[in-house]
């Protein structure tokens, strides 16, 4: 994972567990925030200032705005940091985390779930694979949670190394646990999706498990998160790359409404 100067905007906030979710959606997307925002005052304000059909129109589009933006920061409040549990605590349940010698944790370069999970491992190997690739991940939010988040601190000995999607720089069978948390919808392409879960397949150990969790592209996350939902993949396509990569879904369920949650396990071979 590159190396990078400490982030100069609001890093105690990023990462503060209580409200860490809500702060980074605002931040990494502030310039939907801010359009919203002077689109919604100005069309409250032009329409406070004519008559007739154009002036109701422009006061609805205006209070729609302002009302889009503080829904979507509510929903990110209720999905990360609503309540003394997080998702990643639930998926470390659900997947015997304890248990685990060996954790790879996948990601695209946004570490509230790395954060998170560090809190529930206290023994083993941790590996940290950046598999970010700006040609083949061109979310502008992603470039800026990048840029903003602030770098991984901890006071045990974690491993970090940028990863080709597509060839994973783990050995075959070696992994307990692999964790992957909101990054891997960044990847746009399904073959390439298809084969970092091959990948996945490949360095976990017989029985291995694989935390998978995602929003989904559903009528839940659209009123949400309005079209940002388009962002998301459905939850049948995450089982389906799954399953094609020979893991088996041992569990499943919907955290809080808006987020998936999985725990496949490897097949014997």
């Amino acid at each position: 994972m590159t190396a990078k100067s400490p982030p100069r905007l609001a890093p105690s906030l990023i990462r503060n567990t209580q409200y860490s979710g809500t702060v980074s959606t605002l931040l990494y997307n502030w310039p939907i925030f801010a359009g919203l925002l002077i689109f919604g005052v100005a069309g409250l304000l032009s329409g406070s200032l004519l008559a007739g059909l154009w002036g109701w129109l422009l006061l609805l589009t205006g209070a729609g705005s302002l009302i889009m933006a503080f829904n979507i920061l509510v929903a990110a409040f209720v999905a990360y940091d609503y309540g003394h549990r997080r998702e990643y605590d639930r998926l470390a349940d659900l997947g015997q985390l304890p248990q685990a010698n060996v954790v790879i944790d996948i990601t695209a370069g946004k570490l509230r779930g790395t954060r998170g999970l560090l809190s529930r491992y206290g023994a083993g190997h941790y590996l940290v694979l950046d598999i970010y690739d700006p040609e083949k991940m061109a979310d502008n939010s992603l470039r800026r949670a990048r840029l903003m988040a602030p770098p991984l601190t901890t006071d045990r000995r974690i491993y970090k190394r940028e990863a080709d999607l597509t060839a994973l720089p783990i050995p075959p069978n070696w992994a307990d646990v692999v964790y992957c948390s909101f990054s891997l919808h960044e990847i746009q392409k399904p073959e390439d999706r298809q084969q970092l879960f091959n990948q996945i397949a490949r360095i976990l150990k017989p029985r291995g498990r694989l935390l998978l969790a995602e929003h989904g592209r559903d009528w839940l996350n659209f009123l949400a998160f309005g079209p940002g939902f388009l962002s998301f993949l459905s939850p049948a396509t995450w089982e389906k790359h799954m399953t094609q990569a020979g893991l088996e879904i041992k569990q499943y369920e919907r955290w809080r409404g808006l987020t998936h949650l999985w725990v496949a396990e490897r097949k014997p071979r």
